[in-house]
């Protein structure tokens, strides 16, 4: 009506520095109302939902906590990071992913990273400690995303039956058993391109996912914020918008992506993602229509996050920087 467009609040289901409450602040101006933080320590978790309790201002946090991995495993090596929670057996992934859970992680992630893409060979959980942790989280109710970065490494998460695939492999061509495998088993990629731009490697990634989309794969928006020593855009990401339509999606593939796909990435696809009866009111006004130029994305006319007006077309916008600056990639 009178050239503005309704849409759900904008999910981008991968980032990190989500429990930094100027970071969600300005995503939720901007109209993206959920955010899933794929990296932080445990402490870092629970002082923020001790602190920081939730409010309309701020974009929805939905976070996993550290990543579960081995001694000498991935993040710890090749970066040294610390948001690394490591396993030594089956029996130890059930009690880790029992106790992240009850700490307040709404979903596990898998670090299945055996290294090809750093030139290392780096040690990853066996399938079955990597079932049990998915087994935990599908009875608790939850999602298992798994960061995976070659084509080698897919294999292990679907036997461990993830729910989603965290970064797009970039070793390598898609082969097609391996594209009928993650459509067989409908699990979500959320291929961060906006990451891949970063390292020089987004020709594979746009590939790559190219491939995945034209074999009837599903896509759910994220970009990797703050998760390598990148510049990041903060807000509606558009560059990963920009990258996906470079790699073929239609607008309406990519609306879907960052909307009711990464909900489901969420574990949130009964409350938001698309603009529907009994849902949490998360919406998003914008002028003009973004089906035909996705840049009607940036002209923001107003943001209602959990049933609250939180920007209008008459607020005077704050100034967040663009861009933010990190220092490991997670």
């Amino acid at each position: 009506v009178g050239g503005l467009t309704v849409l759900p609040g904008f999910i981008n289901a991968h980032v990190h520095g989500g429990t930094d409450p100027s970071n969600l602040e300005a995503w939720a101006w901007q109209g993206v109302t959920t955010v899933r933080d794929l990296g932080a320590t445990a402490a870092t978790l629970r002082r923020f939902r001790h602190l920081y309790p939730p409010t309309p201002e701020r974009a929805r946090l939905v976070a996993a906590g550290p990543l579960i991995t081995v001694p000498g495993g991935y993040p710890t090596v090749p970066f040294g990071s610390s948001t690394a929670a490591p396993i030594l057996s089956p029996e130890d992934a059930r009690r880790l992913a029992e106790d992240l859970l009850d700490d307040g992680a709404d979903l596990l992630k898998l670090a299945l990273e055996t290294g090809t893409v750093f030139g290392r060979n780096i040690p990853v959980m066996s399938l079955a400690e990597a079932s049990m942790l998915v087994r935990v989280a599908h009875g608790r109710g939850t999602v298992a995303s798994a960061h995976i970065t070659s084509v080698v490494d897919i294999d292990l998460a679907l036997d461990a039956g993830v729910d989603d695939l965290a970064h797009m492999a970039v070793d390598r061509a898609l082969p097609d058993e391996t594209l009928e495998r993650l459509v067989g088993q409908s699990v979500l990629w959320v291929p961060t391109l906006e990451l891949w731009q970063c390292t020089g490697q987004s020709s594979m990634a746009v590939g790559n996912l190219r491939r995945f989309v034209r074999a009837g794969g599903e896509v759910a928006l994220g970009t990797d914020f703050e998760g390598y020593n990148c510049s990041w855009e903060l807000g509606m990401p558009m560059t990963e918008i920009g990258l996906m339509e470079r790699a073929g999606m239609s607008a309406m593939e990519i609306i879907v992506a960052g909307t009711r796909n990464a909900a489901r990435a969420c574990n949130l696809g009964r409350d938001v993602g698309t603009v529907e009866a009994g849902k949490l009111a998360d919406l998003l006004l914008v002028r003009g229509d973004p089906l035909s130029r996705l840049g009607a994305l940036r002209d923001v006319r107003l943001v209602m996050h959990n049933g609250v007006v939180i920007r209008d077309g008459r607020a005077a916008q704050p100034r967040p920087p663009a861009r933010r600056m990190a220092i490991q990639a997670r």
